[in-house]
């Protein structure tokens, strides 16, 4: 019984630095970077994209999976202590203490740290595994967001590429990003003609090119 409490702890701590480090790294990435590898083939950046697209019910999937990891871990911590620390109530007290500090410590701020690092490069590599807990936490977090907005309109998500975020593809390519000539070429000149305050339609963008590449 002790070892398969502690084993309960273990596994709801790891879930709880799974959901808070997954939080921080999914709303650290950059959505162009994520587009493009996604458009190269990734499996991983497909995963990575949807996720941070439904922005909303990713956060509400990651919340319900860490209330579930504090309340399955603080359930074994308090059974647990009772069988270490018996009725000794200092021991139970200095249980409770270490208890809360490695769940803030190793459930909380590590993994966001370890996350806000590189959030790129860690976020692709536990995209499979968020999408296997999304699907496991599906019906309460959809439960959830419906009971939500009954009381709380949901404004709809919009994102907009930045002109940021362009330059930032085409300057930092230590996570994996490849473009070709051409997609480099597309995407300074709409960064010149969103700098220039012009409306970028298919024509103007085309005549752009066509310039350069005449130059």
């Amino acid at each position: 019984m002790t070892i398969l409490l502690f084993l309960l702890m273990v596994a709801a701590l790891v879930l709880a630095g799974f959901c808070a480090g997954t939080e921080i790294g999914f709303l650290s990435v950059n959505r162009g970077r994520v587009l493009h590898l996604a458009r190269e083939g990734s499996r991983s950046a497909r995963m990575l994209s949807m996720a941070v697209a439904r922005m909303s019910m990713t956060l509400t999937s990651l919340l319900v999976g860490n209330n579930l990891a504090a309340v399955v871990y603080s359930s074994a911590s308090a059974a647990l202590s009772g069988i270490v620390c018996g009725s000794s109530s200092s021991g139970r007290f200095a249980w409770s203490l270490a208890a809360a500090f490695a769940l803030l410590y190793l459930g909380e701020f590590l993994p966001k740290l370890f996350f806000s690092a590189r959030p790129l490069r860690r976020s692709l590599r536990i995209a499979p595994y968020y999408r296997m807990l999304e699907i496991a936490v599906r019906p309460i977090a959809n439960v959830l967001s419906a009971f939500t907005r009954l009381f709380v309109r949901m404004p709809a998500s919009r994102y907009t590429v930045t002109v940021a975020d362009l330059v930032r593809i085409l300057q930092d390519r230590k996570n994996g990003v490849r473009i070709s000539d051409f997609e480099s070429a597309l995407i300074s000149r709409i960064i010149v003609l969103r700098k220039k305050g012009e409306f970028i339609t298919p024509d103007s963008l085309l005549v752009a090119l066509d310039d350069d590449s005449a130059a």
